[in-house]
């Protein structure tokens, strides 16, 4: 089995900074990095001027729940004032978890198709900023992000679903709330197969560096309802909006019960001149035991459903087994045919 470990280096990211984390962190909070990569600047591929835009209540995928039932409320305060985000440098002990309760109605009275209930309160877990996986062990994960602008609704990249299927690739995908609601069937075909898995990618895409916690909570928080009541399912992964965050940020997932799930390749597809080939040599280049990928599937990925069968092919070839992010950290058994990693 041939394990790589050459060092990849990002440059596709205009600009990278090195966060000492331990400085600023509360002593008990884990960390799984102290080199943090800010990711791709600029316009992303949930902004993306590459899809025709359309209006916020016009349906993009084969079943949608009307905008007016779910949208965030500009003037929105009945949220519970007792429970607040400890701050990251604060040393007093989190009080002990309750519902949060958003100020929208709720999206069950949207379609009788609903699971009815709230998803439960998922207990507060110290801070994981994770970047990769175990570097000694010959792990990839690939991941898609699902996002979009509410004013600018996404696609849903059908090829990549296709292909991930003929290889039986175990992928993990990143799903926006606002992209849930505009592609309810696509969501749940998504979590019928058992080798993929679901993450939060928050409602709107929101820059989080600009936003107040209670703010933070609730992107996350309308996505985590929604994914349980389409799906009955619950992720406790969460990926920052282009990879923007701050303390607060990381505090704010680890509050609600989530692992913050960052990349190590970029694989660069909103570049429209970024080709099938290019995808592939970039990620035969930078890729290394423990890598997590990330990719767009919302039709704002250039060439991705065409570079994945050669790269999952080639990835195999090189004697890397593909997981779910939860499978590369542990969190769920490794599939039979990683051989124990």
């Amino acid at each position: 089995m041939n394990r790589r470990q050459r060092i990849s280096h990002n440059h596709c990211c205009p600009r990278t900074r090195v966060i000492r984390i331990s400085s600023v962190l509360k002593p008990n909070l884990t960390l799984a990095l102290v080199v943090i990569l800010l990711g791709m600047g600029g316009l992303t591929a949930c902004e993306g001027s590459n899809a025709v835009p359309t209006r916020p209540d016009q349906e993009v995928g084969s079943t949608h729940l009307p905008n007016d039932n779910i949208a965030a409320s500009a003037t929105a305060t009945a949220v519970e004032p007792a429970r607040t985000i400890p701050p990251v440098n604060d040393q007093s002990k989190r009080s002990s978890p309750t519902p949060f309760t958003d100020a929208e109605p709720d999206v069950e009275t949207a379609t009788p198709t609903l699971i009815p209930d709230r998803p439960p309160v998922l207990e507060p877990i110290d801070v994981y900023f994770i970047e990769h996986g175990d570097r000694a062990k010959p792990l990839v994960a690939l991941t898609f992000d699902l996002c979009q602008d509410p004013t600018n609704p996404s696609g849903f990249d059908q090829g990549i679903y296709d292909a991930l299927l003929a290889d039986e690739a175990p992928a993990t995908f990143f799903l926006g709330g606002d992209w849930m609601r505009t592609h309810v069937d696509e969501t749940r075909s998504l979590a019928s197969i058992p080798y993929f898995e679901l993450g939060n990618h928050s409602w709107s895409h929101p820059d989080f560096t600009t936003l107040e916690e209670i703010d933070m909570s609730r992107e996350i928080m309308r996505t985590h309802k929604l994914l349980y009541q389409l799906t009955g399912q619950q992720s406790r992964l969460f990926r920052f909006p282009a990879g923007t965050y701050n303390t607060l940020a990381l505090s704010v997932a680890a509050w609600h019960g989530m692992r913050s799930i960052q990349w190590d390749v970029v694989v660069a597809d909103p570049v429209p001149d970024n080709t099938s080939e290019m995808i592939l040599a970039r990620v035969k280049q930078r890729v290394q035991n423990g890598s997590i990928l990330v990719m767009h599937a919302n039709e704002r990925g250039w060439h991705t459903a065409e570079a994945l069968p050669s790269m999952i092919q080639a990835l195999r070839a090189e004697g890397y087994c593909l997981v779910t992010v939860s499978q590369l950290l542990g969190l769920e058994p490794l599939p039979s045919t990683c051989d124990g990693g």
